[in-house]
């Protein structure tokens, strides 16, 4: 977690690009499914879109993620704000050396 907050890009596919979406995606994924998944054809939500079907197994659903459509999302705004604070203090300073051309 050593200097998250200085990352541009999260995730496998890097479709988040701050902590704050990350946090929000954890926070509404499923209570909000909607907001962050495409609709199939038949106007059902395609959750978990973009992991092959035989990874959905490993997808943690164990408290704070186990909330369901239309719930209350577990992490509040002030958890979010909270937990943003907390994660900026894992920086460093540390810079990559950068690659020549």
């Amino acid at each position: 977690m050593r200097n998250v907050a200085t990352r541009h890009a999260f995730f496998h596919n890097g479709v988040f690009h701050s902590l704050e979406e990350v946090l929000r995606f954890y926070a509404e994924r499923d209570t909000k499914p909607e907001k962050w998944y495409p609709r199939k054809a038949d106007g059902s939500i395609a959750k978990f879109d973009d992991l092959p079907a035989q990874y959905h197994e490993n997808i943690n659903t164990d408290p704070p993620f186990d909330r369901l459509r239309g719930e209350q999302p577990a992490f509040s705004e002030r958890d979010i704000k909270d937990m943003i604070a907390f994660l900026n203090t894992l920086t460093d300073g540390y810079e990559a050396p950068r690659k020549s051309p």
